[in-house]
């Protein structure tokens, strides 16, 4: 026979009951960061280009740059002046790609980029895309995104254990104020505290070049508010040649 549940016992079943379910909701609840997971984007233009990468790896660079289209354009034909004067003496390679997220240089990071390289210096400049709510589905937070920003500091100190991080902070965007902007802004608050929790990384926050003194982005620089010309990126690389050398010894 069975025994019979006393009321006090039942009262107690229910508050563990109630108990479970409450920490059940809670736990289905906690979104993971998209800004911090790995993905491949689609396009053969986009997986051609992350091949071209993976190919350059040969040359044993000592100078890598991550990031997105602020890399990329580094190879158009009149920003050669840049790689002259400053870039093709430490055997650089560009890891830009256009249009990447976090989440796509996390991708790249753990399929190829960094295999059998062991260079001194690694610049990372990315996250913008991240808060370009005008081609993307999702806009990160600034909690969001420098979650991702460390992620892919954490994975380079893995894989490249001797290599030094040279982070930018994300350039200022747009000709007035916006909320795309004030995200990046807030972004690089969060992650200037980084050296603190990785002493392999070493931030640096350039936007101060690129703006007017009324505050708004220098159209001379930046032509449509977002990417360096020939001339801004020269600019940025002699902002950063210091710290380049510095890291390099």
């Amino acid at each position: 026979m069975l025994n019979k549940i006393k009321p006090g016992h039942t009262l107690l079943l229910l508050l563990i009951y109630l108990l479970a379910s409450c920490s059940s909701t809670k736990l289905g609840s906690q979104k993971e960061n998209p800004a911090a997971q790995s993905v491949q984007l689609e396009g053969e233009w986009w997986n051609k280009r992350h091949e071209t990468i993976k190919s350059r790896l040969k040359s044993d660079p000592e100078l890598i740059l991550v990031g997105n289209s602020i890399f990329h354009t580094l190879e158009k034909e009149d920003r050669k002046e840049v790689w002259t004067k400053y870039l093709d003496r430490y055997r650089t390679v560009n890891m830009g790609i256009s249009g990447d997220r976090t989440e796509n240089v996390i991708w790249r990071i753990e399929n190829g980029t960094l295999e059998g390289i062991n260079p001194k210096v690694a610049i990372v400049l990315i996250g913008t895309n991240n808060t370009d709510g005008n081609h993307y589905l999702n806009i990160s937070t600034p909690e969001e995104l420098g979650d991702g920003i460390y992620k892919i500091c954490s994975l380079l100190t893995q894989k490249l254990p001797n290599t030094e991080i040279l982070l930018m902070g994300i350039l200022p965007y747009g000709y007035k104020p916006n909320h795309r902007d004030n995200i990046n802004k807030a972004t690089n608050k969060l992650i200037s505290s980084f050296p603190k929790k990785n002493s392999k990384v070493h931030y640096i926050d350039i936007s101060s070049k690129y703006v007017d003194e009324s505050g708004k982005v220098n159209k001379e620089l930046m032509p449509d508010y977002l990417h360096p010309n020939a001339e801004g990126h020269l600019l940025m690389f002699k902002a950063l040649d210091a710290d380049i050398q510095k890291l390099m010894k």
